[in-house]
């Protein structure tokens, strides 16, 4: 098995630099992973290979908060090479760049996720999703009775009331399980 190289080729830094332009800062070293920031952005696009899928991986996140990531990947022909480092070295990037260039893009301007908070209370929690999923249910049926009347089909409408009755009665029994027995949560009550 070849030994991958420590050190990301420069002509492959030098095209992903030219697609994600000046606003971005290259990477301090040469090394996998490979790192682009954009301070003013909160934005740090990190580049690598994957060598066992024999792929670049490409992955957008806030410095503030890389534990949320959005990911890309380029999947290049490798005939005539060995492997994606060989690929990557001596390969041809300037034929690929365009396709990268639309990979990275895409990346970059595709929102982040927004980052959740743990709601301090459980049941509130499972009661906001209850709710949620109750306003919902009553606009899935009040859309059904619509269409029952214009004479729609109504099969298609039924089973997407249904899965989210489904859904209903999970959060439901979750917000019980959270609340306690029936007989202590009553205790006192009239």
């Amino acid at each position: 098995m070849p030994r991958p190289p420590a050190h990301a080729p420069d002509h492959f830094i030098a095209i992903v630099g030219e697609i994600v332009g000046n606003e971005w800062s290259p990477p301090s070293a040469p090394n996998w992973p490979v790192n682009f920031t954009r301070t003013a952005a909160d934005r740090a696009l990190t580049v690598y290979p994957d060598r066992k899928n024999s792929r670049i991986v490409f992955t957008m996140a806030a410095v503030t908060a890389p534990d949320w990531r959005c990911h890309a990947k380029y999947t290049p022909d490798l005939a005539g090479h060995d492997d994606i480092d060989s690929w990557l070295a001596d390969g041809d990037l300037d034929a690929v760049a365009d396709a990268l260039g639309v990979v990275v893009r895409r990346l970059i301007d595709q929102p982040l996720p927004e980052q959740v908070t743990p709601h301090p209370d459980p049941v509130g929690r499972e009661l906001e999703q209850l709710a949620k999923h109750a306003q919902e249910l009553a606009r899935l049926t009040a859309q059904f009775a619509a269409g029952l009347i214009r004479a729609e089909p109504a099969a298609d409408a039924a089973s997407r009331i249904t899965r989210l009755a489904q859904l209903t009665e999970q959060s439901a029994t979750r917000v019980d399980e959270l609340r306690g027995p029936a007989t202590a949560r009553t205790a006192g009550w009239l």
